[in-house]
């Protein structure tokens, strides 16, 4: 087997170099190929600072499967994992698999304090007779690398344009639609209330142009997070999303939501009709964001809907 070995704080155009590489590898030798990840993650046992994912484990599933990747392998991530030197470590990946071939990003470091390099992988590799392949990072023509942490600020700020750019795909939430409080169909706008996930990173609040996938269908879908400041008395955060046209009832269903651009931020309106006006110039975004949106990001989008 090759193994792509990684934290993986979501799947980004980086680390579609690295599973591209594993995929050509695999067929060269006839063997297969899969993901080899850590849970949980590495930041989140060695960290000063509580950590918060780009995506759930059962969303990282949903990703892989519309990437192509034939299996994701999760290992337990310990701090005496951590501590165990560069090869007491690839003893650990041989005794939890059937390693033929390393495929790995050019900062990829392991072992106690990091010591571990691209040099020392393939030396310690070799010895077990396996093949290792180093990935350059992924750059964009600007001359900045593709990685998780930037990703992860725009993110937080709300940037989500820039977001989709990097992943190669639109931000995604998964969840379950729960009731909420009724307003939206009082106003005539029906929506979708998500369960949001316990442990993940969440965009900025504000109004998003987005879509919506469940049963192998992709729409077009106004996506709000926020606290609904027009409405006192809502004291945490939510997620809803209106799908223009859509009268069907989801409650109790999974569904991805994705995120395409920020179109405003939260804001109380003080009347309710001055809030409508603007929740249809709203929609009307979404709809033009939706008509320009490419084919391909919606059948990947659809493919996240199962």
């Amino acid at each position: 087997m090759i193994a792509v070995v990684g934290s993986f704080d979501g799947f980004h155009l980086g680390h579609r170099r690295l599973f591209k590489a594993a995929e050509n590898l695999s067929r060269n030798i006839s063997d297969s190929w899969c993901v080899v990840t850590f849970f949980p993650h590495p930041q989140s046992v060695l960290g000063r600072k509580a950590f918060l994912p780009l995506f759930t484990e059962p969303e990282k599933d949903i990703l892989g499967k519309c990437l192509g990747i034939p299996e994701i392998v999760r290992l337990h991530f310990s701090k005496d994992l951590a501590e165990m030197e560069p090869d007491d470590f690839l003893g650990f990946l041989e005794d939890n698999l059937f390693i033929r071939g390393l495929v790995v990003g050019e900062d990829f470091r392991f072992g106690r304090n990091r010591r571990g390099d691209a040099v020392l992988l393939r030396e310690l590799a070799s010895r077990r007779g396996w093949k290792v392949e180093v990935v350059p990072h992924l750059a964009t023509p600007s001359g900045r690398k593709i990685g998780s942490r930037l990703i992860r600020e725009r993110v937080i700020k709300g940037d989500l344009a820039d977001v989709s750019t990097d992943l190669g795909h639109p931000f995604m939430i998964r969840g379950v639609v729960v009731h909420g409080d009724g307003r939206g169909r009082t106003i005539g706008f029906p929506t979708i209330n998500l369960s949001l996930p316990g442990i993940k990173l969440m965009p900025a609040r504000g109004v998003y142009a987005g879509g919506v996938a469940f049963d192998s269908d992709a729409l077009p879908a106004a996506v709000n997070i926020g606290l609904n400041p027009t409405f006192p008395g809502v004291g945490e955060t939510r997620c809803e999303a209106y799908i223009p046209g859509f009268r069907g009832e989801l409650y109790g269903k999974e569904v991805s939501l994705f995120f395409f651009r920020r179109l405003r931020r939260e804001k109380a309106f003080p009347a309710v009709s001055l809030l409508v006006e603007q929740m249809k110039t709203d929609v009307r975004s979404t709809l033009a964001e939706w008509g320009g949106t490419e084919e391909e990001t919606k059948r990947f989008m659809a493919c996240c809907g199962p």
